[in-house]
């Protein structure tokens, strides 16, 4: 498990009593929902073991409030995940789930939705026979299920329970109106309502004090979405089936997963479905007499192998629910008995399976393409992790993530296909029905809230809006999977300049899996999911990895977040001798690096091949190496400096006494502008009642005590070996004439010009000017930076009682300007604006 928050800034989140929780906010931040509870945040110095306890702080939770662990888990990493449900005066809150992430001894993130919730009781008003009664008005469909004997023979025959039913109970909870707005949390009953005509399974949900239905949402996912492919045109497949008697079936045990294909008979009756049968191995043409009317099960049941094998291969997970859930397709199926372009998942409690139309044979083709089975399966992958509510953002979420599983697998299983069309397969002329590299040519956005957005403002979460967009608002998240994995460049929706560098498929779903099972709960929106994202990428990658970056960088693509990271020049700061080469390794797909260096001779050559340079030394000093990069959306120019050779330059020192009486002490800075960290001190001998404290940012402080008046020398050795020697000399007495309080600096701050004056009847008798080893100038005032360079100096005559001098050329900041009296120099600090 990577941990590198170096670079993250430290902040302190306050909470009640005298509990301070130190959180860690770096580029995801310590992120609030919209009532003011902790959506996401980092956390230090924690144990896992006061999790509850950690939360009720930190949540702010009422006496009424709890959290119950439903979920533990350790993922490869070694890091642990819990994830607790919210109840309220022991009554389950929808939708509302908390999480924590850490290690085997301490939390180090959390996230999810807690809701305040305000109920004088829970104690409903309505009671469930009669809020059933409400709610089936609601769905008003000409049919159930339960009144269907074959489906009410079939629930029995899969649960293998003589009691089960599709006949609906309620359960109480507590639930957001977002049939009303969403603002309000409501008591209510909740049921499970299975339809037959029209075919539909929903979650409707019943004010449990005034019978009113406050949300409706489906278990069955893509409702009314076409998701078809002709795997017919994959070529031969080497599938696995089973032995019956008289032949061969669609069936087969799959690392410890029962998976099984049949065939619904265009019907919705899932119980008189039937086998997929022939009487030798070879399901072909001319050797399987339904091969015309029932090739499509072949595909469909290649598919559901396909999607296994890359769950247990690339994650290492045992079914869909990761404990060996039967896999169960149902093809030929039809909600009324009349061509359906359409495939969906349905998933509940004792049933979970896939049902596949035929398509109509002109716009869409059998729906069993590797693509489609992979994303529906998907949302038993939603189901049993993240399990997002079907409606609004959490829904495009749903339909986002199995987007991308069907890219994902269908690049694994079968690279040659259009791994970033969806349905390209099973429309006449390839073109598919979704494209995840460009959204808006299936009328989808590619940019939050921007062109084709779903408005999903008063929209009330219903089937015939789809929900409020679900499958239109996908296309934000597969886009930004796109970006991540192929990279790109342009110009959103909302007017930002982007820039990806793709990492690939490969570590791309790595990514989306660890943020969609580890991180994500039911009620996550695009703001949940970039933060969760991005500690995906930096859990897996490291906080200052390319993986970290690109993640960032194709949220901000798709309109989410504020900023992006631009690429770097990487190679060595410095080299001593021969060549060092240096590249950038976050191109945008498709960019070109010109490369140009500062000076251009002297120090050393250049030369390119590709996006690469190789600088070759030839002299001793720094120097800048620039790169233009071009791109399909403009250019980049970014730029490092490197140490050639000896890197010293010069060693810029000062020595600033304290006299009290007859003693003085000294202490004396020194910098030098280059890179390294060898210090050598050498002192002459001094007077007997100094003492010298030498400082260096580069060195420990170091005292020396002074035995007479003389010279300190400085020397300094780069990382290369090479060194450089500087004098400072000091007195062994206190100079009793010209002192540093005895000039002054007017204006201060200043822009253009300075006024030196003296501030005693006594002119600059004993002024005079100075050589300075270090740089051979002549001068009696200078002043020099924060880091002691030279910046300016100027010669002055004796006799003189102010001099003005000029500083226009100096960039705004603070400076030290230094006076010398004869003897010794004196300094005040000054500040220069602009």
């Amino acid at each position: 498990m990577k941990n590198a928050f170096a670079s993250l800034l430290i902040a302190v989140l306050s909470l009640f009593g005298s509990n301070l929780i130190a959180q860690r906010v770096d580029t995801i931040g310590l992120h609030r929902n919209s009532n003011g509870k902790i959506a996401f945040a980092h956390v230090l110095s924690t144990k896992i073991e006061n999790a509850k306890s950690f939360l009720r702080t930190s949540l702010q939770m009422g006496s009424s409030d709890s959290l119950i662990l439903e979920k533990e888990t350790t993922d490869g990493l070694g890091m642990v995940h819990q994830r607790y449900q919210q109840y309220y005066k022991g009554v389950k809150v929808e939708n509302a789930e908390y999480m924590i992430h850490g290690s085997a001894d301490s939390i180090e993130t959390i996230n999810g939705d807690f809701q305040i919730v305000n109920l004088a009781n829970v104690i409903p008003s309505v009671t469930e026979r009669q809020a059933l009664s409400y709610a089936l008005k609601y769905v008003n469909a000409k049919e159930y299920k339960w009144q269907d004997s074959s489906s009410e023979k079939f629930i029995k025959k899969i649960n293998n329970d003589s009691n089960a039913t599709y006949y609906p109970h309620g359960h109480l909870v507590i639930a957001k109106d977002y049939l009303k707005g969403g603002r309000n949390i409501l008591l209510s009953w909740k049921f499970s309502i299975y339809s037959s005509i029209p075919e539909n399974l929903q979650w409707i949900y019943v004010d449990a004090n005034t019978g009113q239905i406050i949300n409706a949402t489906t278990q069955m996912r893509d409702v009314n979405t076409p998701l078809t492919a002709q795997t017919r045109y994959s070529g031969t497949l080497t599938i696995t089936g089973g032995t019956i008697t008289g032949g061969y079936d669609l069936y087969e045990i799959r690392n410890g997963v029962e998976v099984q294909t049949l065939n619904a008979q265009g019907s919705s009756n899932l119980y008189d479905a039937r086998a997929f049968t022939n009487t030798n191995t070879s399901f072909t043409d001319g050797n399987w007499t339904n091969f015309a009317q029932d090739q499509p099960a072949l595909d469909a049941h290649w598919a559901e192998e396909k999607v296994l094998d890359f769950w247990k291969t690339v994650f290492n997970r045992n079914s869909l629910d990761n404990n060996g859930l039967t896999i169960l397709g149902y093809v030929h199926f039809s909600p009324d008995g009349n061509s359906w372009n359409d495939a969906q998942w349905v998933g509940g409690t004792g049933y979970n399976y896939m049902e596949y139309g035929d398509g109509d044979g002109f716009y869409y083709y059998p729906f069993t393409s590797l693509d489609i089975t992979a994303h529906e399966m998907g949302h038993g992958i939603d189901q049993f992790t993240s399990n997002f509510a079907y409606l609004k953002e959490s829904g495009a979420l749903s339909e986002g993530f199995s987007d991308i599983w069907g890219a994902s697998i269908e690049n694994w299983a079968a690279p040659s296909k259009q791994t970033w069309v969806i349905g390209e397969d099973i429309t006449p002329d390839h073109l598919g029905f979704r494209s995840m590299s460009n959204p808006k040519q299936f009328f989808q956005p590619d940019t939050y809230l921007g062109s084709y957005w779903y408005d999903q403002t008063g929209c009330s979460p219903v089937q015939s809006n789809d929900y409020c967009g679900v499958h239109q608002n996908s296309g934000v998240l597969n886009h930004w999977y796109y970006l991540l994995s192929e990279g790109g460049c342009g110009t959103n929706d909302i007017g930002n300049d982007f820039y990806v560098h793709g990492i690939g498929i490969t570590d791309a779903e790595k990514i989306a899996w660890r943020t969609e099972s580890q991180y994500l709960t039911s009620s996550a929106d695009y703001s949940a999911a970039s933060s969760a994202s991005i500690q995906a990428a930096i859990d897996l990658f490291g906080a200052n990895s390319i993986q970290v970056h690109s993640v960032t960088n194709a949220w901000y693509a798709v309109g989410i977040g504020s900023a992006q990271i631009q690429p770097s020049v990487s190679g060595a700061d410095y080299f001593c001798s021969g060549s060092s080469t240096y590249s950038i390794p976050e191109l945008p797909p498709g960019s070109t690096v010109t490369y140009s260096i500062s000076p251009s001779s002297g120090l050393a050559t250049l030369s390119q091949a590709n996006n690469q340079a190789t600088l070759t030394k030839t002299g001793i000093g720094i120097v800048t190496l620039y790169a233009n990069i071009a791109t399909g959306c403009g250019t980049l120019n970014v730029s490092k400096n490197i140490y050639v050779g000896e890197a010293v330059i010069a060693i810029n020192a000062t020595a600033t006494p304290t006299c009290t009486g007859s003693a003085q002490a000294w202490v004396l800075s020194a910098v030098p502008s280059s890179y390294g960290s060898n210090w050598n001190w050498t002192v002459g001998s001094l007077g007997t009642n100094s003492q010298i404290y030498i400082y260096s940012p580069y060195s420990p402080n170091t005292n020396v005590n002074v035995t007479g008046g003389g010279t300190i020398n400085l020397t300094y050795a780069d990382v290369c070996g090479n060194s450089l020697s500087s004098g400072v000399t000091v007195y062994s007495t206190c100079y009793s004439g010209y002192g540093a309080t005895n000039f002054t600096v007017a204006p201060n701050p200043a822009q253009n010009d300075i006024t030196v004056s003296t501030t005693t009847n006594s002119n600059l008798t004993n002024a005079k000017t100075k050589s300075v080893s270090s740089s051979n100038l002549i001068y009696g005032i200078k002043i020099t930076d924060a880091l002691g360079i030279l910046k300016k100096s100027f010669e002055y005559n004796s006799g003189m009682r102010s001099i003005k001098i000029s500083v226009a050329g100096l960039n705004a900041g603070t400076y030290t300007l230094s006076v010398f009296d004869g003897q010794q120099w004196q300094s005040q600090t000054i500040i220069i604006q602009k």
